[in-house]
This record gives C-alpha cells, sequence and structure tokens, in this order.
C-alpha cells in the first residue's frame, strides 16, 4: 500500500510538471499575436467592455 502511494504521488507530480511547462511556454518571436488584445483576456471581457 505505501509502494503504491509513492508512485500515485510520482505519477502526480509528474503529470502536474508536463501540465505546468506546457501552460507557461515561453512566446517566441515566431509565435507573437497579431492582434493588439491582451493575450489573457476572454470573450466575454471583450464582448461586453464599453
Amino acid at each position: 500500500m505505501r509502494i503504491k502511494m509513492t508512485l500515485l504521488a510520482a505519477a502526480y507530480v509528474a503529470v502536474s510538471a508536463v501540465l505546468l511547462a506546457i501552460a507557461y511556454h515561453p512566446q517566441g518571436s515566431g509565435a507573437m499575436q497579431k492582434t493588439d488584445r491582451l493575450a489573457g483576456s476572454s470573450f466575454l471581457v471583450e464582448r461586453f467592455a464599453g
């Protein structure tokens, strides 16, 4: 049971690290946005902004 929990914790850490690496990958010059909108703005914020 202890080995199972250790493996589960290690798998959780590994998956979390991969997801963080995907989410926070640096934006290079080739991946620049072509609009002047904020990178984190959502559709609803843009749609209903005055």
